[in-house]
């Protein structure tokens, strides 16, 4: 790539606690889908990098799995993904939502507090809340964190994002790009297919049934107008598995169709999804299953 002495790129980490819409934030923000959203914490399991490419700059956004006190090796994954995102970001994106007492997110705010450049509070959301309690939570957090600035945004309707993009692009060192100008994010596409199937089981299960299911994509065969996917839904007991398969197969048929929408949308064509439901007991315990499945343990 050739070099260009006005070019601006860097990394920028998101965080915050959970349910503060930073998957939907990168989504919109790229206007790919790249990362699943579901309103249970701790959806997201690996670090994604989504690149945003502009005239003049590019922006690498890191969506992490946040703050995880690990209790079996995947958690010991998860919390090693949120410490790996730090030393190489130029810029971290704090993100809260009105409403909230700061003290809830103390834990969260000191995990950066020694963090060497530049933290913008991004509060989201702020189409659903009055102005005054807007107001009120942009004066706990000022109060609390030496916050370079404050933004407020609503990813979900794209308000405030232009500004948010404009004010990140300003912080970032001149460099040159570190992706091509084509590429949206580091993550396969058979990853992206994967994660698009394990949300809709997450938006159809509930309890702790979707913390232990994985989505592993077995084949993918693309024709011109056709693109055909095997892929398995594994879970951690047989009697999750009769859950997610529902009576009559019903659950895994809605899990299947609501996945294949959103896939055609994806790839802009059609879409056979042949899906599977499988048991590996305990994976998450795992540490050479979780290595097979590309959670590399340190």
């Amino acid at each position: 790539m050739e070099k260009q002495t006005n070019f601006r790129s860097g990394f920028v980490t998101i965080w915050g606690r959970p349910n503060v819409g930073k998957s939907t934030l990168l989504n919109n923000i790229l206007k790919y889908k790249i990362t699943i959203v579901s309103d249970k914490p701790q959806t997201t399991r690996k670090n994604i990098k989504g690149i945003l490419n502009r005239p003049n700059c590019q922006i690498v956004f890191i969506d992490t799995p946040g703050l995880h006190v690990p209790v079996d090796p995947l958690g010991q994954f998860l919390s090693n993904q949120w410490k790996s995102s730090l030393p190489d970001a130029d810029c971290l994106l704090y993100l809260t939502t009105p409403g909230v007492s700061v003290q809830t997110d103390e834990i969260y705010l000191k995990e950066i507090q020694d963090f060497p450049h530049p933290v913008l509070l991004v509060v989201n959301k702020i189409d659903l809340f009055k102005k005054e309690i807007i107001q009120k939570t942009i004066q706990e957090y000022s109060q609390s964190f030496p916050f370079h600035d404050i933004l407020e945004v609503s990813a979900l309707t794209g308000v405030g994002l232009d500004q948010l993009i404009q004010k990140i692009q300003n912080l970032l060192p001149f460099n040159p790009p570190y992706f091509d100008e084509d590429q949206i994010s580091d993550v396969y596409e058979r990853d992206i297919v994967g994660e698009i199937i394990r949300e809709k089981v997450w938006q159809n299960i509930h309890q702790e049934i979707p913390y232990g299911v994985e989505v592993r994509v077995e084949a993918m065969k693309e024709k011109e107008n056709l693109i055909s996917i095997r892929a398995i839904i594994y879970v951690e007991k047989d009697s999750h598995r009769k859950i997610i398969i529902g009576e009559k197969g019903s659950m895994v048929k809605k899990i299947g169709s609501e996945a294949r929408k959103d896939l055609e949308d994806f790839f802009e064509k059609k879409v056979f999804l042949d899906l599977w439901v499988k048991t590996q007991l305990n994976w998450r315990k795992k540490p050479d299953v979780l290595r097979r499945w590309g959670y590399t343990i340190r």
